[in-house]
Order: structure tokens, then C-alpha cells, then sequence
């Protein structure tokens, strides 16, 4: 099948959206492996086509003579296995890591998170439906005796308007699994947990925080299943209180600590309402780390994802010390790391404090961006010292 544009296409951005293309009158269905030309007829790549969402074509290769095909799958698992292990070394501190991160990788609208022995695919295309036991057939050739699962959020398959049913139910995923990073055992929950169950994008960001921890009182907010708390907790952190309103994640956060002999007190409440209680009860604290879920996924969510980081910022800062140490953390792709400096300086200001940031970091390294995509460079996380009274 072959796909129009109503323009040349002098860009390298792997996503063609809906306005861009001349959509046939008899439309393919979603995730339709289709072959793109520019107005003038000249290729411009293949990718997986969408008849009625704003992305319309996801672009896999720019290269006329490459078919998306088996071969082409194992050449790029290949690729991003070697990257990950030769270059990476990721097996030193981790047995789990991001096998594929999406456009970064090739695979735009993929993620393949190895844990342990597990591979989970979380696709967002619909095109990787009928791809799936050519990326299971590579996988297994990969990691030998290693179990596949196809996982997809629901959301993806009513965004899709196609169901994922057929390869989830192939490939479906143990209930949980165990993985081993920087020194800690780790269960991941993968009958309830956020997208593919545990968020490797954070390794990094955890041990940093963790050195900061010693003799410390730590306050981990959004800990999730956590590894923050713990972390700081094995660090020699005086006291560590975890929070979040998820009652299921809490309980693997429990059992996590309970594995790796680490004293963490957690709290199931509202962490608004946590920073609340304690700042009117004229409580603070040594160090604060704020790690919120995705708070924008659409343009139209900015305006209250950048009020949102605003006031549970500001909460933070008027519960710190003198001098305390936060570690703030945005993993909404669409606001800018400028746009999120300015939230805390912001925020700052209504507190009556100032910040002092030391350190700007993002994802780790086995979630790498593209100069073609820079839209993969999604996760923020701001260390400073709260200064003031």
C-alpha cells in the first residue's frame, strides 16, 4: 500500500501527521504497513499507517531497499542489545534494563523493558499486532530461555481503536517478577503495575539520591513501588517515610523493603494532604523526593500539569529545612525542562525560599533521545538545596 504526501518531506521527525498526507478515499485500517512518497512521488520511507489519529504515519526506515521484516527486527534487537550491554554495561549494576525505547531505537511507538528474564513489549501502535511473534521469534534468539509478554495499555487499544487481544493473550506476562539493581532485590508487579511495571528510567536518579540520604530524615512522595525510599533507607538515611495513595503499589513497596532490610515507614494518604498535615503541624524535614506520574499527555493538559508541579512544589519547599535537600522529578514529555525550572523557581518564590540546584538529570542512559526526535528526552529530575528561612 502506498501513502501520498501533500508535500516534499525535508525533515528527519520519524512521525507524519494526519494533516501532512493525502488519505486515500478507501483508508487502510490502523497500524497498516504502508509505503510513503512524497507529492513529487520520491520515497520516503515505511512505517505503520493510522487512518483517523493526529500521528497517521509512524516512519521505521527512510531506506527503500530495507522491508520491514524479520531480518529488519533482529538487525535493530541486535543493535540495541549490544548498545545496552558493550557499551552501556548495564549488567554490572542491573539485570533488567530498556531494551527499546521507542524512535530512539527504530521502533517508533515500541517499548521493550528486560526484566531479568523477561521481556515485556508495550506497544503503541497497532501496527506491532501482527509484528509480534517476529519480535518474540528475535527475542527468544537473543535471550535464551527468556519469557516474552506483550502488555499494551488499555488506553493505547482505544486510542488504536483496534483490540491487542489476540498476541496479549499469546505472550501474556507472569504476575510478577524479580530483578536485581544497584544492589537491591526489586519485585516488579505486572498484573497491576504502570506501564510495563516498573520504571527503569530512574536507576540512575535513585543511587544519586540515595548518596545524599545519610543521616538524613527522607520524605519519598509518589513512591510507588519504592525505590527511592529504599534506596535512601540502605543508604543510612536516619528515618524514611514513603507516600501514595496507590493501596496495591504501597504493598509492593512494602514487601521490597521488607526483602532488602531496609526500615521504611509508609504512609497511604494523599501526598497534597501529607505535605499539608505536616507543614501546619510546623513539621520539616532534612530531604524531600517528589516523583509524580505523568501529569500531561496531551498539549491541551499543560496549562494544569505546570499548576499541578507548582503547588506540590511549593508544599515541599515550605516542609523543608533550612538547607534541605529536593529532588524534583517531572516525567511529563511535553513540559520543557525550561519550562519545569521555571515551575520550581516559581514555586520557590511563593514559598519564600530559594533554591540552590546542584544537579539536572534525566532518564538513564539505556533511555536514549534522538537529534531527529527530541520529544524522547522526557524525564526531568532537579537536585537543590531549599535556602531560606
Amino acid at each position: 500500500m502506498k501513502i501520498h504526501l501533500k508535500t516534499e518531506y525535508n525533515t528527519r521527525h520519524p512521525l507524519i501527521f494526519s494533516k501532512m498526507v493525502q488519505h486515500p478515499r478507501r483508508r487502510p485500517d490502523p497500524g497498516t504497513l504502508v509505503e510513503v512518497l512524497t507529492r513529487n512521488g520520491d520515497f520516503a520511507g515505511r512505517g505503520f499507517y493510522h487512518p483517523r489519529r493526529t500521528i497517521a504515519i509512524r516512519l521505521l526506515t527512510r531506506d527503500p531497499r530495507e522491508a520491514v521484516d524479520g531480518d529488519f527486527i533482529t538487525r535493530r534487537l541486535t543493535a540495541a542489545k549490544e548498545f545496552r550491554e558493550n557499551t552501556l554495561q548495564i549488567p554490572r549494576i542491573s539485570d533488567s534494563y530498556r531494551l527499546i525505547h521507542g524512535e530512539a531505537d527504530g521502533f517508533s511507538g515500541l517499548v521493550i523493558d528486560k526484566f531479568a528474564g523477561l521481556l515485556v513489549m508495550e506497544p503503541f501502535s497497532a501496527g506491532y499486532i501482527p509484528l509480534a511473534p517476529l519480535f518474540a521469534e528475535a527475542l527468544e534468539k537473543l535471550y535464551p530461555g527468556s519469557r516474552i509478554a506483550f502488555r499494551p495499555d488499555p488506553k493505547t487499544e482505544k486510542n488504536e481503536g483496534v483490540p491487542f487481544d489476540g498476541p496479549a493473550r499469546r505472550y501474556p506476562p507472569p504476575t510478577t517478577v524479580d530483578i536485581r539493581e544497584n544492589g537491591l532485590t526489586i519485585g516488579v508487579d505486572l498484573s497491576s503495575g504502570h506501564k510495563t511495571g516498573y520504571f527503569l528510567d530512574q536507576r540512575d536518579n535513585r543511587i544519586a539520591a540515595a548518596g545524599l540520604a545519610a543521616g538524613k530524615e527522607v520524605w519519598d512522595l509518589f513512591c510507588y513501588t519504592g525505590g527511592f525510599g529504599i534506596s535512601a533507607a540502605r543508604a543510612g538515611a536516619k528515618r524514611v517515610v514513603s507516600v501514595d495513595l496507590d493501596e496495591k503499589a504501597l504493598a509492593v513497596a512494602e514487601k521490597n523493603a521488607r526483602r532488602n532490610d531496609a526500615s521504611v515507614e509508609y504512609r497511604h494518604r494523599d501526598c497534597f494532604d501529607f505535605l499539608r498535615e505536616k507543614t501546619r503541624g510546623g513539621e520539616r524535614v532534612d530531604m524531600i523526593i517528589l516523583d509524580p506520574a505523568k501529569l500531561a499527555g496531551v498539549r491541551e493538559e499543560i496549562p494544569r500539569a505546570l499548576k499541578t508541579y507548582n503547588d506540590i512544589n511549593r508544599l515541599a519547599m515550605e516542609a523543608l529545612k533550612p538547607g534541605g535537600l529536593l529532588v524534583s522529578c517531572s516525567c511529563s514529555g511535553l513540559v520543557s525542562e525550561q519550562q519545569f525550572l521555571g515551575v520550581l523557581s516559581n514555586a520557590a518564590g511563593e514559598a519564600k525560599r530559594e533554591l540552590q540546584i546542584f544537579r539536572i538529570a534525566g532518564a538513564a542512559p539505556d533511555h536514549p533521545f534522538r537529534t531527529d526526535y527530541p520529544e524522547g528526552r522526557y524525564l526531568k529530575a532537579v537536585f537543590a538545596r531549599c535556602l531560606g528561612p
